[in-house]
């Protein structure tokens, strides 16, 4: 959930690689415990409701910006000699590219294209170096990316669903569109390895839960 500041401007967020060494994190932003199916859909309407939305000649209704929920899981072992089993899965709803021609994007919605429009060439040219097999792939070109590293680098699972229009007047953004698909089926991670951690670190994250808890208690 995008943290506000004094103002109720939403925080500048930068994305880093997590100190624990579980792959990226974003620093300052607010995470959710939940524990049942109405919790995570209450939590998805309250990002829904923070994503920004505007009018453009292409659509009534267009999204301008991406909408990423992160979700991590992490098992509590039944034997204390049993190790803890954890993992992360982003679930991510892309804005679409779009043609500064015909959708008539002018000021705010301008920028909000542009931005857009090279967060997904940075991952154009991630899935292209993947493709490749190349020796670095340029995942910190965008905080996209930069933020999907782990889950493209290699012991993850990827599904992707590409959405095209029917409509015949929107059959070169159709054909960009299936492109683009046609080279990220083409990218092959290996299999995804099984993430774990000792008992005894698992009662260290537990001790340290415990004191930010009483650190935040006594703020």
């Amino acid at each position: 959930i995008e943290p506000k500041d004094d103002h109720g401007n939403p925080k500048k967020l930068d994305v880093k690689n997590s100190p624990d060494g579980e792959g990226t994190c974003v620093p300052g932003l607010k995470n959710v415990d939940v524990s049942s199916l109405a919790e995570v859909r209450a939590v998805l309407e309250q990002g829904q409701r923070h994503r920004h939305v505007g009018c453009t000649n292409m659509n009534e209704h267009s999204s301008r910006s991406h909408m990423v929920l992160s979700v991590s899981v992490r098992s509590t072992p039944l034997r204390p000699d049993c190790p803890a089993t954890f993992g992360k899965m982003h679930l991510i709803d892309l804005a679409g590219s779009e043609r500064i021609g015909r959708s008539g994007a002018e000021g705010d919605r301008l920028k909000e294209a542009q931005s857009i429009n090279r967060s997904l060439s940075a991952l154009g040219d991630c899935v292209q170096s993947l493709v490749a097999r190349g020796k670095h792939v340029p995942f910190r070109n965008s905080k996209l990316t930069h933020l999907l590293q782990d889950s493209l680098g290699g012991e993850s699972k990827v599904l992707m669903l590409v959405c095209v229009s029917p409509c015949e007047g929107d059959a070169p953004e159709t054909l960009c569109s299936l492109n683009f698909a046609s080279r990220a089926r083409n990218v092959e991670l290996g299999p995804a390895k099984r993430k774990a951690e000792s008992a005894a670190d698992v009662r260290a994250r537990a001790a340290a839960r415990d004191l930010e808890a009483a650190r935040e208690g006594q703020a």
